[in-house]
């Protein structure tokens, strides 16, 4: 876990604040304590996309600020059809049962 996350960076996030199961988000800019980040919609299996939350009538992106500490995994690359590999989908449930003591 010693690479850096540069912006564009697709990363795997842990927030405790949110339950769904993989948090995935690419990243908009470094601050002093972490990362911007724009939150990413999808499934293990499925594609993945940039999500947007309801802000009056319009959508907008889902911007939200993260510690350095949330990040579980760095530098996913998806496939040419915006899902993530296999080898990505296991070392994330790993990652993430680990996270959680096993409580998945």
């Amino acid at each position: 876990m010693s690479e850096t996350v540069d912006v564009m960076d697709v990363i795997a996030l842990c927030c405790p604040k949110y339950k769904d199961r993989p948090q995935i988000a690419r990243v908009v800019h470094k601050t002093p304590s972490g990362y911007a980040i724009h939150w990413m919609a999808g499934s293990y299996s499925g594609p993945w996309a940039e999500a947007k939350k309801r802000d009056g009538r319009k959508l907008v992106p889902w911007v939200d600020t993260i510690k350095e500490s949330d990040v579980i995994y760095k530098k996913i690359s998806l496939t040419s059809n915006h899902k993530l590999s296999n080898k990505v989908v296991q070392t994330l449930r790993s990652l993430y049962a680990a996270r959680e003591g096993g409580a998945s």
